[in-house]
């Protein structure tokens, strides 16, 4: 497909981890979203697919969508390609369509872009260096032309955590019919129990119901019996499995007594490797015309793909996982604490030098003659403890947990008083993507209050799409006697938006008329 001199749009994403997807057939993973200046800053994403769709369930999928809450016309009509990625940048299984048109929240793209057992084994080495797929999609504007080159850098990483571990039965293996083994999970995570029981004449391993207990989403199992030497000297297992599995029959375990089964035990080695679903999903770096916006921090840009090295969150090689686990555990065990945040009757305790370097409004209170300085207390009387909480976990470790409508607005509040800006825009987009006819009065009411354009803009286009719904309903009408102005500003928008797409509906139907 031509680029128009250069001029295109890219969007590359990476999904770190990608072996690890949970997601099964018609389940997607959705990437950042990143916007197309060019008609009025409308917003996309892509869908990928791992397990592809229905009637294509052997191949891998990834579509291009228009988000529902996208700014812009009613339909962007573009030719786009999308393709997976070698390390050196080179494109594999490319795929393109032109002349698409895509309304709001409308999605098209390739049911069969790539045969799943060939991105998983035959092409591993090349399609998934460090276990990173990388998704390359294209876009090319029909009818109006791009001022410049813009290529966007996105990731997503799926949390994976490692245990290594043995199990040696209890007793005779003649006479062991059951053991339990219990992983206990950093993060404050529920724990999981395996279980392994002896059943007519074979030796099972049970992980199925626990996984779903634990909420694991993902699992792969590396199973050995162990020789009087502690090698093994039989691999069992070496597979993502997602069911309870049999290991070995007992006539193939007595048939080898003397290696599998020194002091009539067994013992077991078990390298297991679990996945949590996404843990983060974040634009990594804005180019154009070889300007580049780094959303972390300032690097080189080689000519090839940028791979960074694969993750586990519980790992010694993975020093930002190790860092974050330490901060949380001085958090949570109250380890050389300074400072008290006083919440209604609790008192929760912090350490100043980590609320200074993470918060402005916190530096402020604690390097000048402030009472709270002095006392080494603040009082807090307009949030909850539990958002507190929430709050100070994010200060210590970057992360926020699951957030909902609730738990994301309360937290928007506290992040926007203390100034952690990083935290209140996370929340906005939790807000922006749960917005609904029964909580956009309170949206509004949010952005309004706390001078949030991006989150006031999207509520209005919401209200405007929606404006049947919300405007007849009883809520509404409490809404214009109580917030007048706010009321006012927004029947403004949506007249302001109808007009507008009048002259652009006109001229569409006359060119319907003359075709």
């Amino acid at each position: 497909m031509a680029d128009g001199g250069g001029k295109v749009l890219k969007f590359i994403w990476k999904v770190e981890n990608y072996s690890y997807c949970w997601n099964k057939t018609d389940d997607f993973l959705q990437s950042p979203d990143f916007q197309v200046d060019v008609f009025e800053g409308s917003s996309w994403c892509l869908k990928l697919y791992p397990r592809g769709v229905s009637s294509y369930e052997k191949y891998t999928s990834v579509h291009l969508g228009r988000l529902e809450s996208s700014k812009g016309p009613l339909g962007i009509t573009v030719d786009y390609e999308i393709a997976l990625l070698r390390p050196d940048g080179t494109a594999e299984y490319v795929k393109e369509t032109k002349g698409r048109c895509f309304r709001k929240g409308h999605a098209f793209g390739f049911d069969n872009l790539a045969v799943r057992e060939e991105i998983l084994c035959a092409k591993k080495s090349a399609l998934l260096p460090e276990d990173i797929l990388t998704v390359q999609c294209r876009i090319f504007p029909k009818g109006i032309e791009l001022k410049s080159y813009t290529e966007i850098i996105a990731k997503t990483h799926l949390e994976v955590e490692r245990f290594v571990f043995r199990i040696e039965s209890s007793s005779d293996y003649n006479q062991c019919y059951n053991e339990v083994y219990e992983l206990r999970f950093p993060n404050d995570r529920k724990s999981m129990s395996l279980k392994f029981k002896r059943l007519y004449g074979k030796l099972m391993m049970y992980t199925h119901g626990y996984m779903k207990e634990a909420d694991v989403k993902a699992l792969h199992c590396k199973v050995g019996i162990l020789d009087s030497s502690d090698s093994i000297s039989l691999c069992l297992l070496d597979k993502h499995i997602d069911d309870d599995i049999c290991l070995i029959t007992d006539d193939e375990i007595l048939k080898q007594k003397a290696l599998y089964l020194p002091n009539n035990k067994l013992t077991l080695h078990c390298d297991f490797t679990f996945s949590f679903g996404v843990q983060h999903s974040q634009i990594k770096m804005v180019s154009s015309d070889n300007a580049f916006t780094h959303v972390t921090a300032s690097r080189k840009v080689s000519s090839e793909i940028d791979i960074p090295p694969k993750n586990y969150s519980c790992h010694c090689t993975d020093n930002n996982a190790s860092f974050k686990r330490d901060f949380q555990n001085l958090y949570q065990e109250g380890t050389l604490c300074d400072f008290t945040l006083k919440v209604g009757d609790e008192n929760i305790q912090a350490h100043k030098v980590v609320l200074g370097a993470r918060s402005p409004v916190f530096k402020a209170m604690l390097t000048n003659n402030m009472k709270e300085n002095e006392k080494n207390l603040v009082v807090i009387s307009d949030v909850d403890a539990n958002t507190v909480r929430r709050m100070l976990t994010f200060i210590y470790t970057d992360t926020t947990g699951d957030l909902n409508w609730e738990t994301a607005s309360q937290l928007y509040i506290a992040a926007d008083k203390y100034g952690i800006m990083n935290l209140k825009h996370i929340c906005a987009n939790v807000l922006e993507r749960n917005l609904c006819v029964s909580n956009v009065r309170e949206a509004l009411l949010l952005s309004n209050m706390y001078g949030d354009d991006d989150l006031k803009n999207l509520t209005l286009e919401f209200i405007s799409s929606h404006d049947t719904e919300v405007i007849c309903s009883t809520e509404w009408e409490a809404f214009m006697t109580e917030e007048v102005h706010l009321a006012a500003e927004t029947m403004r928008y949506i007249f302001l938006r109808k007009a507008e797409e009048k002259p652009k509906e006109r001229k569409r139907k006359k060119l319907n008329e003359e075709n």
